[in-house]
């Protein structure tokens, strides 16, 4: 795995970048579902070499570690209405003789590793291949300080029987299974209170607590 990351690195080091379109940059602003303490922002912290962890910190966000954007794949033209999904991108300093260039790294749900639970820790490795395809709806209108809280799409499961269903695939649903979770990250080596997903409640984790995750633009 460390070898397909120091691939990738190289590769956009060196200026191999894909053009995109990107909003931003904006926080992650966390706030608890049930435990209404929880009111702080998401920072990316340390998890390896040029792997991040999204790790939640009290109180304002401050600094570039706290800094994202929006990576979509088209818009509208006429109306700059972006068509979603897309990724959520950290960009990774690199400090060189040639001054300091930037890695994008898209947010992933790290569902490999630990298949004796159902949380998994949101990661950031080079690139956007393996990236979660987020979404999020348009809260509190735009510009400076608006919310866009983000959710995760995916199919409803719960009404299947033995029989195939007539109307096929169970409905596309909006999900927010969202935590925080005290776990190590990383390959074990480090142990944060880190952003989740949890894929079927609850968590067998019983560190992890219901959070909202939103976009919120600088």
């Amino acid at each position: 795995m460390l070898s397909k990351h120091f691939t990738a690195l190289a590769a956009f080091a060196t200026g191999a970048v894909l053009a995109v379109n990107q909003t931003g940059p904006y926080h992650i602003h966390i706030t608890g579902k049930t435990d209404k303490s929880i009111d702080g922002y998401a920072a990316s912290y340390h998890a390896g070499a040029a792997i991040e962890a999204l790790v939640y910190v009290s109180g304002p966000a401050n600094g570039t570690s706290q800094e994202y954007y929006y990576d979509y794949q088209s818009y509208n033209p006429e109306t700059g209405e972006v068509f979603q999904p897309g990724y959520i991108v950290w960009q990774l300093p690199l400090s060189g003789v040639n001054g300091t260039t930037y890695v994008p790294e898209a947010l992933t749900i790290e569902s490999r590793g630990n298949w004796a639970s159902n949380v998994a820790p949101a990661m950031f490795y080079p690139g956007t291949d393996g990236g979660a395809a987020v979404r999020f709806y348009d809260d509190e209108g735009a510009g400076a300080g608006a919310n866009h809280s983000v959710y995760l799409t995916g199919r409803d499961d719960s009404g299947y029987t033995d029989q195939r269903p007539e109307q096929g695939p169970g409905p596309l649903v909006d999900a927010t299974n969202w935590h925080l979770c005290y776990q190590y990250v990383g390959g074990g080596g480090y142990w944060y209170q880190t952003v989740s997903w949890v894929f079927a409640l609850p968590p067998s984790n019983p560190t992890c607590l219901p959070v909202n995750l939103a976009l919120e633009l600088i």
